[in-house]
């Protein structure tokens, strides 16, 4: 493309040629277009203008012909000289010649050169030798060298550059020169790339490239640090690159052994599992670029010690045998030596082969040390062990027991050898009481009873154990202490004829006691007893006697006594009666004399529970009185015969004085007509109630009965004014006393009593309607101000009266009364007189809007007086209400011009009286007045607006001038035209207008002026005169009148800049000048003429300012290939800038154009170095201005700039490029962190590396080189770090099972600010600093696993995190390597549960750790260690056995992870309560202390009978079998047995037990022993289940073909003349507490009594049996015959559910009850109110089996609903109990919560209640994980009340979270506030209001009201059911009382039993309180139907019914008595026994 181009530019020129001159001939001109040069020839290509040229080459000197050339192509003008064989790289000068016609051309032309055929490279073979001489290996140089190249070469140029960092080396070497060359001083194992460069003139060959890598250099310092199985290998790497390192390890054969590869950064190995004891050789290599440098060194490893090394004495005393394992890896021989303290050393020298050797002859318990020495040459590895022989035993062993009773010795003589201490054991059995360690010098030791325990009577074994080290020889030996006598000896029963004696079991053992009677020194019993016996009675003794009972203990030979005193009582008195002898305050009581002898009475008076009198009478006395007794009171008088101090048992009965009157007795009608109000003091003492009588002078009216509690009581409907008689009675039993008082109701008033001023000003008129009831006469008053004026008396048959010479206008007050005796009843009412008229009424001013009218005020009273204004009598404003001390008014605002009429009226009260006057306001004037001239010079125009109001006409006056000038012209002008004109006048000329309003006689006037226009200027010019800040104006006088010139210069946008004036001068031209204005801008002249401040027509003319120049032109920035200039803008304004750039000789080197808003402008690629001239010119319109400034670049920076430590602590290298352009040098520093310099260099241009040495290890240096240019300098930074120093003094501290703390030193003369932690294995770890500071030498690792083994690396890091600059890279020590494990977990879920009485089973989960095994240990009591085993890793279930029932252990479990335990799990359980121990014989009923009659047996016993130690006695039953045997019997183990009606109805039943009654007795020790019972079989005693009566007659209304095998426990009459024998059954277990269900029943019985005769029954007592038996017979055959008549008519009602007890019994409802079913389903049982109480007795029927029956319809309402949500994985732990869930169909969904479909689930179910399906929601206590929940429930449901029926803790178990705030701080519940604002405590419940508020709302706050009942026991009831009832009453008033409140919640521990009861009593209240019937059964129905278990145990529903029956109690007794403030709720408590199932939970 470019030959054609130049062809065709060569054509062209020649055509132009050709043209030009056609005249001419043409030469063969020779023009040289192209010259092409190879290596050997030439191709010149030429042009000529000639046709048929021929041209031939020549050399220039020898004229030879070379080559001619030939025409090129198809061209005619073009020819190709090729000219060859010329000499490579040759200078060749050829001339050209045309033979045609001699036209010549000389050229010079040079062959290319050519490149050498190869490049050799080789290392510097001295420079090498050198090198390794320093140590260093290797090879720092290379030598290069080629073959010499064909032809000519000037000069070979060769460049040597590192691949690596790009830096060269270029050298030249002539090209007659040797052709090689050699680089030295290279960097060792770096690879360099060669290229040679032939060059000829200006021509050069390609290149010749090769590449070559200089020798690594050896490292240095090789280090090999030896072990048994391991080197060390450190070592320093040596200068310069490396690639790896090469660690090889051989043995002594030469073989290789390892062949370890190394990054080069490494200077560190360990060479592990080597042979102990052998030679090896280590080298390491230094490899880079396939080039090795290599260093050795030997070392031999250390030999192995021994293993497994013991020193055993096999129970020798004087010999030990070593053994051990033979030492790995190569051993010469062994060393062996014993040695000990006091003796010579036993050395041995053992072959290798050796593994045992015994030494004899040696000290018993004597200590030895072996060393045991391998050796291989001169290097011994030691292994030392311990032995000691086994010590010798004690002699002459022996243990006695001490004088004292309560201390054993032991005493012996000391064995031969050595030995250390003494350790003693004291063995109760298998037990150890002690073991403790004695020193040597002992020889006896005594053991103390007191501080053992040690039980005397016991024989123990002791051992004493002679110790040395850890070896012991024992010797053994026994001894006991003696009984001890029996404890807490006490008379436990004493009557007339018996004495019972109960004790203590003694300390210890024993075998039996001995008891013994004495009466004096006479021995009246003595009885042997076994040791079990506790008790003896001893019968048949005389009352009042004294007796000695001395019970002795028994032991083998030994024995000890304790004594008691006991006494029998003496007998009772009889027929103990009290009178009161009609009196208030006196007693008298008389009685018999008890039989038997006595001492004295002993005589109380107890009122209240209250001892009154406490006296002693004389055994003579039979009879006593007591005065100052209280009246009306019950007293109770006890009698009591005293004999020595004792007394019998009392005589009771009751008497009641006389009650007092009542006093102060106060009756009040309270003002009332129709009422009575009756007060009194209480009578003194005691009254039950009052009775108090009212009645007139005829008739008795009332009679009312008051509380006793109520002195006071009102009468009502009674006659006004009327006598009455009040009787108070007190009343006291059957006494009474009276008081008697009169009083009169209050008189009634009259009837709408008026009065009327009949328009009359000093007059009333006063008449009323007749008062009703009884009165006197009538009374009338008027008064004013409370001041009486006139009173008048009116007869009763009279009702007006009239009063004159009143004051006008005045408001009276008249009081009519009505007397009734002493009573007056008022009633009053106002009148008013008429007021008067005012006085002198006149118009005194008048205005243009306003009139003023005066008066005199008016006589008399007046209120206030009113203004009324009228025009046309029709009113213009409201009335104006004036005080009545106002005597004129101003009105305004009125209508100019108009007559008005003005009314004053006169006010009092409602009555008034008016006076009138005429007035005219004045005219306005008119306004507005506008005079104008409208632009003209001859006219005026007038034109005004009217003024307000009315007006007749105008009138308008001319004047000539101001206002006081003559006037020149009048015209009228009518009421509606408002304009005028005058013309014809003088123009300039000032003229003025006068307007009159005219209204009637009333005129107003207005004035106004106004100037004609005067003429404008000519002539006007502006100009700037070259300035930029000045405009100078000129013009011509204006022609006319005129005052001066106003001139006024405006911008562009004719805003006024500036204004001035100018007087008329009358010279000829005017000028004036304007300064101060904005450079550059164009403005506008306006110039007017003024006459009076009148303007003619304005003329203009326009100018423009010169701009202003560009100010602080400055250099913004420059660099090496730029300027940037910024200047401020200049002032004024400008339309743009031109912007010049100048080189520095002037010449333009860039123009350009800037807007206005241009501040700065920057010029690039400009000459580094270089100066400039910067020129801003400034243009506005034509007007410019301009600024200059002379810049300079700066010089270019070096690059590639770095600071590498190459892996040395001490130094830095640092390189770089050269910097681009022209410099002067360099100058390089290095800066330490702080800025501080560490040194300075200065350095040519040609350098290009530094080295900074003797640095400190790992710290960041800053280099930084100057590039310098003349006085500019350039900088180029780098940051460089060497390496740091390890960590010293490692260790670990504060391991635990996840974490534990490493700590180091720090390494001293290092910077460092890290360190860097690796572990193996890689476990995911959180590292802690405590310190928060990197550098510090600690971290805490959490996370790890427990049991883990860890192997840790720490080094020290410099720099961690990079550096600045980039150059700040990390650097890293060599590390140091630690190991340690971590404890392991704790088991999980450990939980204990008994398997039975004897043994527990224990299950966990294992830890989340590494762990070997796990130990177990059971703890009595948590400290009596009783069993201790371990156990591998895979059981987690174990089972201890042998221990004893009902004691508490503690288990605890640890896992053990090679020497690591882990901390203890622990969980306690007490073993099952077991059957109580059976009593001795002699513990059972005793024959001859029962009291025994015809139908009865009266018998006692204790709590004592029965021992605890396998659970405490809960409840006891008697057992009564029917026998004559008198053998040592039990009764039959069966339970139950056969109830008493079985007995009495079966004859082959003969045996049969009583009810169930609770024990009493508490489980620990005390005064629980002493618990009697005193029980009277066949008396119907409630404690034995009560009489048979009631449940007989129930048995009679069965139906006969229903099977009847539920027998209730009664106690009924025995059979007379009747052997019985009698048991006490003790119950450790007879149901479960806490479920309510029965299971399998723990029980033991006494041994049967001897047999217990009944009396015989007297004849006639048989007659009236006989009797009494036909006529039951004929009853019974009477209601059979009923009841089956009922039975066929009875219909068969709906059957319900499948039969779960029993055979069910159905009896058709009553009419009170209202069944509803479902299906076959009843869901309802309404029952009436009036028939409540006898449904609820009949459910209570047998033992409440009809309520059990009723409640168990209840058992599987609602089960059969889904419960899918509450079994979900995830909300199984929201869950407290996992078998009570919410239904799906009605939990309650909370707001979901990202998205989680879980997050809605709360265990809360709604419940509807009487008033809404969700009226209540009942939910589990909250969890600690669900209150926040919670609070979100109550806040998404709007509740605003929360019922809690349960404590937080109840037993010990926690039943609710707390899960309120503690105090008033707030406290957060996810994103609720929740503040308590208000607690008070009441003492069944507490009040708490809460204010609860959103995190996201904080501004809308709600209420919440928490009832928290605390008296509710779970899976019960309360005690009474008045408390429980006030509670739900009050919860429900709150309820009511809050408006808008969603659902209520109520919760307890479960949510379902104490909450379903609380929500079941509320609906069924309400029920009771709105409608006829009460439905229990369907409220219960309806809330299990919503959700599980709601009420949730038959107590609970039985309690329910008990409350209903309360409540209507209480109605009917508060209906009963007329107090309405008689209490509503009674505390009426069940009883006790028809409620014993329930109380008992």
């Amino acid at each position: 493309m470019f030959r054609c181009a130049t062809i065709i530019l060569i054509v062209c020129l020649w055509w132009c040629c050709v043209e030009a001159d056609t005249t001419n001939a043409v030469k063969c001109s020779v023009n040289l277009t192209e010259t092409i040069a190879r290596t050997d020839s030439i191709a010149l290509k030429l042009i000529t203008t000639g046709e048929a040229c021929n041209f031939t080459v020549f050399y220039e000197n020898s004229r030879s012909d070379i080559t001619d050339c030939d025409l090129y192509g198809q061209y005619s003008n073009v020819y190709i000289c090729d000219i060859r064989d010329l000499e490579p790289g040759t200078l060749h000068h050829f001339e050209v010649i045309s033979k045609t016609d001699g036209e010549r051309r000389n050229v010079s032309v040079r062959t290319d050169p050519v490149s050498p055929s190869r490049l050799d490279v080789l290392p510097d073979q001295v420079q090498a030798a050198q090198y390794k001489s320093q140590g260093h290996g290797g090879s720092p140089g290379l030598h290069v060298s080629w073959p010499r190249s064909r032809g000519l070469v000037d000069w070979y140029e060769l460049t040597l550059q590192d691949t690596k960092t790009g830096e060269s080396r270029n050298t030249r070497i002539m090209g007659t020169a040797v052709p090689q060359l050699g680089f030295t001083a290279l960097t060792p194992g770096t690879l360099y790339g060669l290229s040679l460069v032939a060059i000829a003139g200006n021509k050069t060959a390609p290149p010749v490239l090769a590449t070559a890598t200089t020798a690594p250099s050896a490292i240095s310092g090789l280090q090999l640090l030896a072990s048994s199985n391991s080197l060390g290998v450190s070592w320093q790497p040596g200068p310069g690159r490396r690639e790896r390192f090469r660690v090889l390890l051989r043995e002594r054969q030469g073989s290789l052994v390892r062949n370890v590869t190394l990054k080069s950064s490494v200077t560190s190995h360990i060479l592990n599992d080597l042979l102990p004891g052998t030679l090896y050789t280590v080298t390491v290599v230094t490899e880079a670029g396939g080039l090795q440098n290599a260093v050795f060194k030997q070392a031999v490893t250390v030999p192995a010690a021994v293993s497994d090394l013991l020193l055993e004495n096999n129970g020798s005393l004087d010999s030990l045998r070593a053994s051990w394992v033979t030492a790995m890896g190569s051993v010469d021989t062994y060393l062996v030596s014993l040695a000990t303290l006091g003796s010579a050393d036993q050395d041995r020298t053992l072959p290798p082969n050796a593994t045992e050797v015994v030494f004899r002859g040696l000290t018993p318990g004597r200590s030895y040390q072996l060393s045991m020495r391998s050796k291989v040459g001169d290097q011994m590895t030691e292994a030392v062990t311990m032995g000691r022989t086994v010590p010798d035993k004690v002699s002459q062993l022996t243990m006695v027991g001490l004088s004292d009773g309560s201390t054993l010795k032991m005493t012996w003589s000391p064995p031969r050898g050595e030995w250390e201490n003494y350790r003693i054991l004291l063995m109760n059995a298998t037990v150890a009481l002690v073991n403790k360690t004695l020193s040597r010098p002992v020889r006896q030791y005594s053991f103390s009873g007191a501080s053992l325990g040690l039980v005397p009577g016991r024989l123990y074994t002791a051992q004493i154990m002679v110790e040395a080290g850890p070896f012991g020889n024992i010797a053994h030996c026994q001894g006991m202490l003696a009984p001890r006598p029996v404890q807490q000896l006490v008379v436990c029963h004493s009557d007339e004829t018996s004495l019972s004696v109960l004790w203590s079991l003694p300390v210890g053992e024993w075998d039996g006691y001995t008891v013994v009677l004495r009466q004096g020194n006479t021995v009246v019993s003595q009885r042997t007893l076994s040791r079990d016996a506790r008790e003896c009675t001893f019968n048949v003794l005389t009352p009042g006697h004294q007796y000695a009972i001395t019970v002795t203990t028994n032991s083998g030979g030994l024995n000890s006594s304790t004594s008691v005193i006991g006494r029998t009582t003496p007998a009772q008195v009889t027929s103990l009666r009290v009178t009161n002898g009609g009196s208030t305050e006196s007693l008298q009581t008389q009685w018999e004399r008890a039989t038997g002898e006595l001492d004295s009475y002993h005589v109380l008076l107890i009122h209240d529970s209250s001892v009154i009198k406490n006296e002693s009478a004389p055994a003579h006395t039979m009879a006593y009185s007591f005065l100052a007794l209280k009246p009306g009171a019950l007293y109770r008088v006890v009698v009591t015969t005293i004999r020595a101090g004792q007394a019998s048992r009392q005589s009771v009965a009751e008497g009641r004085t006389v009650p007092a009157a009542v006093g102060e007795v106060t009756v009040s009608n309270n003002g009332r007509m129709d009422f009575l109000s009756v007060s009194w003091r209480p009578a003194k003492g005691d009254v039950d109630s009052y009775l108090v009588t009212l009645g007139d002078q005829e008739k008795t009216v009332h009679t009312l009965a008051v509380s006793k509690s109520s002195p006071e009581c009102v009468f009502k409907s009674l006659v006004s004014g009327r006598l009455y008689n009040i009787s108070i009675t007190s009343r006291s039993g059957a006494y009474e006393n009276h008081t008697i008082v009169q009083e009169r109701t209050q008189p009634s008033s009259v009837q709408n009593p008026t009065a009327i001023h009949s328009a009359r000003d000093d007059y009333l008129k006063v008449y009323w309607r007749h008062a009703a009831g009884d009165f006197d006469y009538y009374q009338v008053v008027i008064k004013h101000n409370n001041i009486f004026h006139q009173n008048k008396t009116v007869m009763k048959s009279q009702n007006e009266c009239v009063f004159n010479g009143l004051v006008p206008g005045r408001l009276y007050t008249v009081i009519v009364s009505t007397w009734s005796g002493k009573y007056e009843t008022s009633v009053s009412t106002d009148g008013r007189t008429f007021p008067a008229a005012v006085r002198s009424l006149a118009l005194a001013e008048r205005g243009t809007e306003d009139l003023r009218v005066t008066w005199l005020a008016a006589p008399g009273d007046v209120d206030h007086y009113q203004v009324q204004l009228l025009f046309n009598d029709m009113k213009v404003f409201p009335p104006i209400t004036l005080g009545s001390s106002v005597g004129e008014c101003v009105l305004s605002s009125l209508t100019p011009g108009r007559l008005y009429k003005i009314h004053v009226s006169t006010f009092s009260g409602p009555n008034q009286r008016a006076q009138f006057i005429e007035g005219r306001t004045v005219p306005s004037k008119v306004k507005n007045i506008h005079v104008s001239n409208n632009g003209q010079s001859s006219s005026l125009k007038i034109s005004w607006t009217p003024g307000q109001g009315d007006v007749d006409s105008y009138s308008v006056s001319l004047l000539l001038g101001g206002p006081e000038a003559r006037r020149l012209e009048t015209r009228p002008v009518p009421k509606h035209q408002n304009e005028l004109g005058f013309s014809s006048l003088q123009p300039g000329q000032l003229y003025s207008v006068t307007i009159r309003s005219i209204s009637g006689i009333l005129l107003n006037n207005n004035t106004a002026s106004g100037r004609t226009v005067p003429s404008a200027v000519t002539g006007l010019q502006a100009d700037n005169r070259h300035t930029t800040c000045t405009i100078q104006v000129s013009w011509q006088e204006a022609r006319g009148v005129a005052d001066g010139y106003s001139l006024q210069l405006l911008d562009d946008r004719g805003h006024l800049v500036t204004n001035s004036s100018q007087a008329s001068s009358g010279s000829m031209p005017l000028q004036h000048r304007f300064e101060g204005l904005t450079p550059g801008k164009r403005y506008r002249v306006l110039v007017y003429t003024t006459s009076g401040g009148v303007h003619s027509e304005g003329v203009t003319a326009e100018a423009r300012t010169r701009p202003a120049a560009v100010s602080d032109l400055s250099i913004q920035a420059n660099s090496s290939s730029s300027l940037s200039f910024h200047w401020s803008p200049p002032q004024g304004e400008f339309e743009g800038y031109d912007l010049y750039l100048y080189n520095g000789d002037d010449t333009l080197y860039d123009r350009r154009s800037g807007q206005p808003s241009t501040l700065q402008v920057s010029f690039q690629g400009l000459r580094p170095g270089a100066p400039y001239r910067m020129v801003v010119l400034t243009r506005s319109g034509e007007q410019t201005n301009d600024s200059a400034i002379w810049a300079r670049t700066i010089p270019a920076a070096v690059t590639s700039l770095q600071a590498q430590s190459r892996n040395q602590s001490e130094m830095l290298w640092v390189s770089w490029k050269r910097a681009v352009g022209e410099l002067n040098g360099y100058l390089l520093s290095l800066y330490n962190p702080d800025g501080s310099q560490q040194a300075e260099e200065t350095l040519g241009p040609d350098a290009m590396e530094h080295v900074f040495p003797t640095l400190i290890p790992g710290r960041l240096y800053h280099a930084v080189i100057l590039t310098r240019s003349g006085e500019l300098t350039n900088r180029a930074t780098a940051h460089g770090r060497t390496a740091p120093r390890p960590p010293t003094s490692v260790s670990f501290g504060g391991v635990t099972n996840t974490s534990l703390e490493l700590t180091w030193s720090g390494p001293a003369g290092s910077d460092y600010d890290d360190f860097d932690l690796q572990w193996a294995p890689r476990d995911h770890l959180s590292v802690f600093n405590p310190y928060h500071t990197r550098t510090s030498g600690s971290r805490i690792l959490k996370g790890l696993y427990p049991g883990r083994l860890y192997n840790f690396i720490l080094r020290t890091v410099s720099g961690a995190g990079g550096g600045v600059g980039g150059g700040g890279s990390s650097a890293y020590s060599p590390p140091i390597y630690k190991s340690i494990r971590t404890k392991p977990e704790r088991v999980q879920y450990l939980h204990c549960r008994p398997q039975n009485s004897t043994s527990i089973s224990c299950s966990w989960a294992p830890p989340e750790a590494d762990f070997d095994s796990y130990t177990i240990e059971c703890l009595q009591d948590s400290h009596a260690l009783v069993y201790s085993q371990r156990t591998g890793r895979d059981r987690t279930l174990y089972h201890i056995t042998q221990l004893e029932p009902h004691k508490r252990y503690t288990v605890s479990v640890k896992a053990i992870s090679d020497s690591m335990t882990s901390e203890a799990a622990e969980d306690s359980v007490v073993t099952m309560i077991d059957r109580p121990p059976l009593p001795s014989l002699t513990t059972r009923v005793n024959d001859r202390a029962a009291l025994v009659t015809k139908n009865t047996i009266l018998f006692k016993f204790n709590c004592s009978w029965f021992s605890d130690v396998n659970g405490a006695v809960k409840f006891f039953t008697v057992v009564v079998t029917e026998s004559e045997d008198d053998g040592n019997l039990q009764p039959e183990q069966h339970h139950p047995l056969p109830s008493y009606l079985d007995y009495k109805s079966n004859s082959s039943i003969k045996a049969y037990q009583t009810s169930y009654f609770p024990s009493r007795c508490t489980e620990g020790p005390g005064d629980s022993g002493t618990q009697s019972f005193e029980i009277s079989l066949g008396t119907g005693m409630d404690t034995l289940g009560g009489g048979c009566d009631h449940l007989q007659a129930q048995d009679k209304e069965q139906n006969p073909d229903t099977h009847r095998d539920h027998n209730p426990f009664c106690d009924g009459p025995l059979k007379p003349k009747t052997a019985y024998r009698l048991s006490v059954r003790a119950f450790t277990q007879l149901f479960d507490e806490e479920q309510s269900r029965y299971n399998p029943p723990l029980y033991t019985d006494t041994y049967l009594s001897l047999p217990l005769v009944t009396e015989a029954e007297p004849l006639s007592g048989v007659i009236e049996g006989i009797s009494a038996s036909m006529f039951l017979i004929a009853m019974m055959v009477g209601v059979t015959a009923l009841l089956i008549c009922r039975q066929k008519a009875r219909k068969v009602s709906v059957q319900e559910g499948p039969v779960v007890r029993m055979s069910m019994r159905r009896e058709r409802p009553t009419s009170g009850v209202h069944m509803g079913v479902r299906g076959n389903r009843r869901i309802s049982s309404p029952i009436k109110i009036m028939h409540f109480e006898s449904h609820y007795i009949k459910l209570q029927a047998d033992s409440n089996y009809l309520l059990s029956d009723e409640y168990e319809d209840l058992k599987d309402v609602g089960r059969n609903q889904p419960l899918d949500t509450a079994l979900l994985p995830e909300n199984r732990g929201k869950n407290r109990y996992n078998n009570i869930l919410p239904y799906d169909s009605t939990r309650v969904k909370l707001s979901y919560v990202d998205d989680d479909p879980c997050s809605d689930y709360i265990n809360a179910s709604y419940i509807p209640g009487n008033n809404f399906r969700r009226e209540y929601i009942a939910t589990q206590g909250p969890l600690p994980g669900t209150k926040d929940d919670f609070w979100k429930m109550v806040w998404e449901q709007n509740v605003h009340n929360v019922v809690m029926v349960t404590q937080c803790v109840e037993k010990g178990r926690v039943k609710c979270d707390h899960y309120w705030p503690f105090d008033q701080d707030p406290l957060y519940y996810g994103d609720l506030i929740v503040q308590m604002l208000s607690e008070s405590v009441l003492p069944e419940w507490t009040i708490r209001e809460f204010k609860i508020c959103s995190e996201d709302q904080l501004n809308y706050s709600r209420v919440v009201r928490q009832f928290h009942y605390t008296v509710w026991p779970d899976h019960g009831v309360p005690e009474t059911t008045q408390s429980l009832i006030q509670f739900v009453r009050t919860v429900r008033d709150y309820i009511n009382r809050t408006s808008g409140s969603g659902a209520t919640v109520a919760h307890c521990s479960a949510g379902v039993g104490r909450t379903g009861t609380f929500i079941s009593l509320d609906r069924v209240l309400q029920q009771l309180d709105t409608k006829d019937t009460v439905d229990i059964y369907g409220a219960v129905f309806d809330l299990r139907l919503h959700r599980s278990h709601m009420v949730q145990t038959e107590c609970q529903y039985a309690y329910l019914h008990q409350c209903v029956r309360d409540v209507l109690r209480a109605r009917k007794l508060r209906s009963e008595q007329e107090n309405p403030l008689y209490p509503i709720y009674e505390n009426v408590n069940p009883d006790p026994q028809r409620d014993m199932v329930y109380a008992s939970y």
